[in-house]
């Protein structure tokens, strides 16, 4: 199945019209006529007090012109002529005086409402590029939907400007309103987030509505293994990923999920080289059709090659509602704490939520006082816990498993740990195959792991007293010594520094393992479990997001 969809190329101006046109190369507006000429890639709308701003440094009062904010640099557009703000470091500076000045008016949403109407108006030009990009959307989830009919339809819902164009795109296409919305509270959402999901439900009583919320607490993981970082995003797996897992396979046995995402590659980097149609498939022999984050789904994106631009006019034509984030000048909502936010967001956050900011700032100060920072007050200032890399300086950081040949039988491994063994142990190993138990043996903690794939060799047998620190573990087939032997560290690993975080249960694309962190339950369904190793390989050389994320064998980056 092939899905193609070319995008346009620019965003044009027409001067007469005062409206941005989406065209691949210079026109005449289809309006009135006028040459258009090159403005930039991509394009927003900017609403009253991000105006204010523009304001306090000196531009006037802007109520009637056609503003626009460029996507990927830091020109906005007045009427079609470029401007920029200050330097990042001096609007910085100048933070409490901007709030202040915001402060000072009123009468913002009411602006927002008219100037709501007048992008509408100039951007009726654009109506047959929109009527192309929604027919081909339409075409696509209703291909989508029909190959993969018998699954759980879903939209991935996270109150942003994405995910309002698709929830919006699939229902149309499919003329149902009972389709499944899941958001995933990650507890970090700003309140115009929170505030808009209710709107949102309010004004769609009858779409089946689902919230997924981990049962961790951010801030006080982030005192155990440090903040997240761009590099250890351990935020997304435990507090997003993993919760929407653990509520999906509250849903029935077996159920598969087609969901709907609200994915761009224009957005980043990392998400330019994302499938438009990927996960598990069962249908083609159980093949990848792409990556996804969550193993029992499949997801599909109807607008990922759209541009910013694409979504905007997409919600202004149709007078879809969204959130209230928006206004205040953020491109993007989602946690607001976010290591991968830009400055711009983070300053945005220091003037419309400061006691949330405040609060996360002292705790980052502390963690960096922790760590041995020298100038933990610049530390975070300038970011530089949103660049770290391993655990060093925390006292829990992970500097590996003692793991050493044992001279009492050959191929035995002997592993020293800092947990004390118990039944739970059993669960790790069920990964590497089925676990048998023999009553004479039971002194020794002894039990039997029986592969269920050749690459597993001919077993393992492992002995774990109860309440001691070591793990013996001998290696039934010598030819794959080495591999198998990485396989079993990875376990031990995990059983060292599991803290039930979901990201094991998120990761298996067969539903077999649980994870219930109130009641310290983590647990591996072998009947489900058919050996594919995906959860023992998914996070690295640690075979742990944990102590992946705290892992430290040199100096912190």
């Amino acid at each position: 199945m092939s899905y193609k969809y070319t995008m346009k190329t620019g965003i044009y101006w027409c001067e007469q019209c005062l409206a941005p046109i989406k065209a691949e190369n210079a026109i005449v507006c289809p309006q009135c006529g006028t040459h258009t000429r090159y403005l930039t890639t991509d394009i927003r709308p900017v609403f009253a007090r991000e105006r204010r701003m523009l304001q306090f440094y000196g531009h006037r009062v802007l109520v009637a012109d056609a503003v626009w904010k460029a996507s990927k640099s830091p020109y906005y557009y007045i009427n079609g002529k470029s401007i920029s703000l200050p330097m990042a470091e001096q609007m910085k500076g100048d933070l409490p005086k901007i709030a202040q000045f915001i402060g000072d008016e009123e009468g913002y949403d009411e602006l927002d409402e008219a100037l709501i109407a007048d992008y509408r108006k100039a951007l009726k030009v654009n109506q047959p590029h929109l009527r192309e990009m929604e027919d081909e959307a339409f075409s696509f989830i209703t291909e989508v939907y029909q190959r993969y009919r018998k699954k759980l339809l879903m939209v991935s819902f996270s109150g942003g400007k994405d995910s309002i164009v698709v929830s919006d795109l699939v229902r149309r296409a499919l003329g149902r309103a009972d389709i499944m919305h899941l958001f995933a509270d990650t507890t970090l959402e700003d309140e115009n987030t929170y505030g808009y999901i209710e709107q949102f439900r309010e004004e769609n009583p009858l779409v089946p509505f689902f919230e997924a919320r981990a049962e961790h607490n951010f801030y006080q993981l982030v005192e155990q293994i440090g903040p997240p970082s761009r590099v250890m995003q351990w935020c997304c797996t435990i507090f997003k990923t993993g919760p929407i897992n653990n509520l999906l396979q509250t849903l029935g046995e077996n159920v598969k999920v087609l969901t709907f995402y609200g994915i761009r590659r224009s957005e980043s980097v990392q998400r330019s080289g994302y499938d438009r149609v990927s996960g598990y498939d069962p249908m083609t022999d159980g093949a990848d059709v792409g990556t996804t984050k969550i193993g029992n789904q499949i997801t599909a994106s109807p607008i990922i090659d759209w541009l910013e631009f694409d979504v905007w006019l997409y919600i202004l034509f149709y007078g879809l509602s969204f959130n209230k984030s928006y206004r205040l000048g953020f491109s993007r909502v989602g946690c607001w704490l976010c290591p991968l936010n830009s400055r711009w967001s983070d300053m945005l956050a220091g003037i419309f939520f400061p006691e949330e900011t405040s609060r996360w700032r002292v705790q980052l100060i502390e963690f960096a006082k922790k760590v041995g920072k020298p100038d933990p007050e610049d530390y975070v200032d300038q970011k530089g816990w949103a660049s770290r890399f391993g655990g060093a300086g925390l006292e829990n950081r992970f500097t590996g498993i003692d793991a050493k040949p044992c001279g009492d039988k050959e191929n035995m491994i002997q592993y020293t740990i800092n947990r004390p063994v118990s039944e739970q142990l059993y669960e790790f190993f069920k990964p590497l195959g089925t676990i048998h138990t023999a009553q004479e043996r039971s002194a020794f903690g002894e039990f039997v792991v029986s592969p269920k794939t050749p690459k597993l060799g001919s077993g393992l047998v492992v002995q774990a007293i109860s309440g001691s620190d070591q793990i013996r573990v001998t290696i039934l087939d010598s030819k794959n010594f080495y591999l198998i032997s990485a396989y079993v560290k990875h376990q031990v690993n995990k059983f060292q520094m599991c803290i039930q975080c979901t990201a094991c249960s998120a990761v298996c694309p067969h539903g077999a393992i649980t994870v219930r962190p109130e009641q310290r339950v983590y647990h591996i369904d072998e009947n489900k479990c058919t050996g594919c190793l995906e959860c023992v390989n998914h996070f690295g050389s640690t075979g742990c997001l944990v102590a992946k994320s705290i892992s430290s064998y040199g100096e912190d980056k």
